[in-house]
């Protein structure tokens, strides 16, 4: 790692807290003027990484789609069916702007009773998102928090994180995905300078061995070994037929 090229930027943390205007809270003005942007941190002493260091790792499986999170309407049966799923990466970025969508959908039923299966971010914003619209939800889940799969993501603003790939999306997934973008970033401000600090705005730190203002070079193209044929084995060869048949 060249500590020349460690660049740094700043990223939201996301979680779930009563609503208020940010623009009054003192708190919120101050995190915005000590957040720093990219190319403006001061110089920074060598990195001594050790793999003693790692404190925890976490492991889960992302529910991504193709053609990005489904959002459709469905009938099955006398209930209407609102699918809210397949963020990919951008689940915590996304959620409130896509509950939004959702709930815009549920409310064009004129059903007042709700119910939200799941009760990580999706399910959670999703549900308040409709309780706050006037509907009477109920929530149908598994796991409770601190146990649901969104609790082991980072909770970082990533909204372009594994969303979507551009053909099965199509051309029109562009401006759906801004209108969740926007209407979740503006929802997240509202956070900041809270009690708790529910959002705030920390640095990170991107590390690479090649600098960002040059093109990394293509990988030297794999060559394979010459195969030294092995000597017949009957047995190993008539074990492998039984396992096969």
């Amino acid at each position: 790692m060249k500590r020349r090229d460690l660049f740094a930027g700043s990223f939201a943390l996301g979680a779930v807290a009563a609503r208020n205007s940010w623009a009054s809270v003192p708190a919120a003005a101050a995190a915005l003027q000590r957040t720093a942007t990219p190319g403006t941190m001061p110089h920074l002493p060598p990195l001594r990484v050790h793999m003693n260091q790692l404190t925890d790792i976490k492991v889960c499986l992302r529910p991504f789609r193709a053609a990005g999170p489904r959002l459709d309407v469905e009938k099955i049966g006398d209930k209407t069916v609102i699918h809210h799923y397949g963020h990919g990466g951008s689940g915590w970025s996304l959620s409130w702007g896509s509950a939004d969508i959702v709930v815009g959908k549920a409310a064009s039923t004129l059903e007042k009773r709700v119910a939200v299966i799941g009760c990580g971010v999706i399910g959670l914003t999703t549900a308040l998102t409709a309780q706050r619209a006037g509907m009477d939800v109920t929530i149908y889940t598994k796991d409770l928090l601190p146990h649901t799969r969104s609790v082991r993501a980072n909770g970082s603003w990533t909204p372009d994180s594994r969303i979507a790939l551009t053909k099965p999306a199509g051309p029109g997934f562009a401006s759906l995905w801004e209108q969740m973008a926007r209407y979740s970033w503006k929802t997240y401000r509202d956070y900041l300078g809270l009690p708790g600090n529910p959002i705030d705005f920390r640095d990170s730190y991107t590390l690479s061995d090649t600098p960002f203002d040059q093109t990394p070079e293509p990988p030297a193209p794999l060559r394979a070994a010459p195969i030294t044929p092995a000597p017949a084995n009957p047995k190993i060869a008539q074990n492998l037929l039984n396992m096969a048949s």
